[in-house]
């Protein structure tokens, strides 16, 4: 699955990300008011940031709990926290963690990918557990129960018509997957409530959801059931396989003449 199916699947696993009202960094809580985040956008970036940022509010939302961010990383340095022994040990087992994740990184880069015929060798040596999983192609929306037009025009467009996105989203809805997005979704990939409606589904047929506090509009538009993958289709996940096995006896050898070294 590429980048962007990951990070739809994740939204539709867990629910419609909402931007949060306000923040809490450090037990201190933070109501973000919109007179003053549009004063931070202004005074902080130029000109043409900010024409960009304000035509994205998730970007506006995501630069100014930054800016916030930053803020109180100053102000606890001001009290003089970076000082205190706890605050130090921890920061210490951070940096531990950071470096060992580089080098490790380091160390596995120049692992060679694995080469074609070892992945048709690991295709032929283990054929039937490369199984393409059962999975339908969405088209699905979603809005907050407190959006009274958009929840209204997500119950109007239920049923078996065409969705208009257009429409759609003018009220308020927000696109979680569009029509046109070669996304399969498996059954691991979505919310257990909606994934046990969808074989009731005819093609073309959608449905609403409750889903926290949110209201999901999900049409279905195909389904492939489950079978055996062809080599072509296996190609990648088994490269990738291979090569985190290449890596991991990399890491491996080079821990281990670590150790010898140390002679331990």
């Amino acid at each position: 699955m590429r980048t962007t199916g990951v990070a739809i699947a994740a939204a539709l696993a867990v629910g419609v990300v909402r931007a949060p009202a306000q923040t809490s960094t450090g037990g201190m809580m933070h109501i973000l008011d919109q007179t003053i985040a549009a004063e931070l956008l202004r005074g902080a970036v130029a000109n043409q940031s900010v024409n960009v940022l304000a035509q994205s509010p998730d970007l506006q939302r995501n630069y100014v709990v930054g800016v916030i961010e930053q803020e109180l990383v100053q102000e606890a340095a001001r009290r003089g926290l970076p000082e205190r022994l706890d605050v130090q040990r921890a920061l210490m087992q951070s940096r531990h963690q950071i470096l060992l994740q580089a080098l490790q990184q380091d160390v596995i880069r120049k692992v060679p990918p694995p080469t074609d015929a070892e992945i048709q060798a690991a295709f032929k040596k283990d054929k039937d557990r490369w199984v393409l999983p059962d999975a339908f192609r969405l088209e699905v929306y979603a809005a907050e129960e407190t959006n009274t037009n958009a929840v209204a025009a997500l119950r109007a467009a239920a049923g078996v018509l065409p969705l208009n996105a257009e429409t759609l989203m003018a009220a308020g809805a927000r696109q979680l997957v569009g029509a046109q997005q070669e996304l399969w979704v498996t059954e691991r990939d979505i919310l257990p409530e909606v994934w046990k409606v969808l074989p009731a589904l005819r093609d073309g047929e959608s449905r609403i959801f409750m889903v926290q506090d949110s209201v999901w509009l999900v049409r279905r538009l195909t389904h492939r059931r489950s079978g055996p993958m062809t080599f072509e289709q296996a190609r990648e996940p088994i490269r990738a396989e291979l090569l985190q096995a290449k890596q991991r006896q990399e890491w491996e050898r080079f821990v281990e003449a670590r150790r010898k070294v140390l002679g331990l």
